[in-house]
This record gives C-alpha cells, structure tokens and sequence, in this order.
C-alpha cells in the first residue's frame, strides 16, 4: 500500500467519508473526499460558501449561484488531491530511483 493511499484514507476518516465502495481506487476515494465537502456545506448560506471557495482559492469567477460555487469548491478539492497524489507519486519514484555506480 502506497504512502498517499494511507493518506487518503486519514482524509476520508477525518471528515466521515464513507469509501469502503472504492477499494484501493484512489479517484474514487478523491471523488468521495470532494463530493463530502460538497454535501457538508449544501445547508451553509451563499455567503459561508463563498468564504470557503474563496479561502481555498476555488474559480469562482463564472459563479452566480450557491450550487456554482458549491460545484467550484468540489472540483477545486478534486484538483489539490489530484496535485498531492502526483507530489506524493513523484518523491515515491526519486526515493526508489537508485542511480548506477559505473566508477
């Protein structure tokens, strides 16, 4: 089981995402992350959203409604776990990079 895998499930139990469906499909376990932030602030009022797309630097620059930027903070959750799970991936592969001693 891979570094980021761990993480992904202390993430999931952290906020109470349910991801035994996913197995060790880590953009499933994404996708739950960011659909639970999303269904966690559904009955929050349009200001709150907008303090918390705005604190996550969510694009929010086409958003009018509370379901746009709800759908903005979501696809914004997806993307950081997506770019955490490349940063975890890439320092996995320098550490197991062994370089040849040609000396």
């Amino acid at each position: 089981m891979d570094a980021y895998f761990e993480i992904l499930q202390e993430k999931a139990k952290k906020i109470g995402a349910n991801i035994e469906d996913c197995g060790y499909d880590k953009d499933c376990i994404k996708d739950v992350l960011a659909l639970k932030v999303r269904t966690d602030l559904e009955n929050e009022n349009l200001k709150t959203i907008k303090d918390k797309a705005s604190s996550i630097e969510a694009n929010t620059s086409n958003c009018n409604t509370k379901e746009e930027f709800l759908d903005a903070i979501e696809e914004k959750v997806k993307k950081v776990l997506e770019e955490e799970n490349e940063l975890y991936t890439s320092i996995e592969l320098q550490k197991n990079f062994m370089p040849l001693d040609l000396g």
